[in-house]
């Protein structure tokens, strides 16, 4: 919206019964969101490349699409959204692989802690929902128009 430019979304989740299964929502007035679930990984690996930026929680899932590169080394930005653990140690290290992340993924961060393997109680804002969708939205504004210059 802010773009006034068509998108798609393209939201990817697990087959609940062990198949494909593709849908689509109703077209809003910038935004066609489409459902892809139960697509195997390595069929994701031709997809991601072809995308204009990724967003995805911390899971193998966001990784691999940080080192998904089409021909000549090229790919869109990719934003890891880190609740819980270290933003640092599982990010790719890649210069198109960024972070969004809570202050508890900074405190394991900072003391190279893991709320796991350290039994340490989870803070109260280690769930998706602590990441404003304006403040992620405007990070992934930045970077779409990092990519188009």
């Amino acid at each position: 919206e802010a773009q006034q430019s068509q998108a798609r979304l393209l939201l990817i989740g697990g087959a609940q019964d062990g198949g494909l299964k593709i849908s689509a929502e109703p077209p809003r007035r910038h935004v066609q969101v489409l459902h892809l679930d139960g697509v195997p990984a390595d069929d994701l690996t031709d997809l991601f490349p072809r995308c204009h930026l990724i967003v995805g929680n911390d899971t193998g899932l966001t990784h691999l699409a940080a080192l998904a590169r089409g021909s000549g080394d090229d790919g869109p930005p990719v934003v890891g959204l880190y609740a819980r653990h270290s933003h640092s140690k599982w990010r790719t290290g890649l210069p198109h692989h960024h972070a969004v992340a809570t202050d508890q993924s900074d405190r394991m961060h900072q003391g190279d802690l893991c709320p796991v393997r350290d039994a340490i109680a989870p803070d109260t804002d280690v769930h998706m929902d602590t990441f404003p969708p304006a403040s992620l939205a405007r990070v992934c504004l930045d970077l779409l128009n990092e990519v188009g210059r």
